[in-house]
């Protein structure tokens, strides 16, 4: 059997992998950079680095939030390295903590996409209902990312594919929270920088495969689906009666 094992694990074979790991732990430091590149002025060197803009007094909400994606952030950044290490085993075991963050990580991002609302939080230009929309349809977005990826988890290629593409969506609140010139729109500085990520993700497909993953297919529609929704939508008068009416228990 072990032979037949050495037979198969062909010098290309090995290769592509090899590549594949480093695309992706590439690109998973490099969205890690941009998110605590984003963040370093108004949370974790809050008072050291100069931020762009008057920053809101911080909340045990606000600490809350924080520790959790950057436990989360960091988990996945570890997970993606141990693969790259070869360490498929730690990985799995390391996974399992995954499922006892996750629903922290969907509780706590509901409530404080709603306080944020009630305490304007968001962008100065964008009304705080509207701003709303963005954090708040994040939370199914990636909730379903990260489930299909739990589904998926013994199918390497997909698995590896939504993980990502959730990754990609915690990417946009680092990028909106860059210092990019005003006379950029603001949904290319909160969605289209972020969107590099899965443009590179469909290039290396196309590179890899010859053709574009079903997970990335998948992960893309939802991603940009989502994102094309959420602008649709946050000026409207139905969503702005919703938005209303969800946070007006917690004013």
């Amino acid at each position: 059997m072990s032979g037949a094992k050495l037979k198969m694990a062909s010098p290309a074979h090995t290769r592509a992998i090899s590549s594949d790991r480093w695309f992706f732990g590439t690109a998973i430091l490099a969205m890690t950079a941009v998110i605590v590149i984003g963040f370093l002025p108004s949370y974790y060197m809050q008072g050291v680095i100069a931020a762009p803009h008057p920053l809101l007094p911080m909340t045990t909400l606000v600490h809350i939030h924080g520790a959790v994606f950057t436990a989360w952030m960091l988990l996945f950044l570890v997970q993606t390295l141990l693969i790259s290490a070869g360490r498929a085993d730690m990985h799995r075991q390391l996974g399992l903590a995954s499922l006892v963050l996750l629903p922290v990580m969907i509780v706590v991002a509901i409530f404080a996409a709603l306080y944020g609302a009630l305490r304007a939080s968001g962008p100065p230009i964008v009304p705080p209902l509207s701003w709303l929309a963005v954090p708040l349809l994040s939370v199914p977005l990636f909730s379903a990312l990260i489930a299909a990826a739990l589904v998926k988890r013994r199918d390497a290629r997909s698995h590896k594919r939504y993980m990502f593409i959730a990754m990609i969506e915690m990417t946009s609140p680092g990028f909106g929270r860059w210092p990019f010139p005003a006379e950029i729109p603001a949904p290319i500085v909160l969605f289209g920088f972020s969107d590099l990520f899965l443009l590179a993700l469909i290039v290396w497909d196309l590179k890899r495969f010859g053709h574009i993953h079903r997970a990335t297919w998948i992960g893309a529609a939802a991603l940009v689906g989502s994102q094309v929704l959420r602008i649709g939508i946050w000026q409207t008068g139905p969503w702005l009666a919703f938005a209303r009416w969800i946070v007006s228990p917690l004013g």
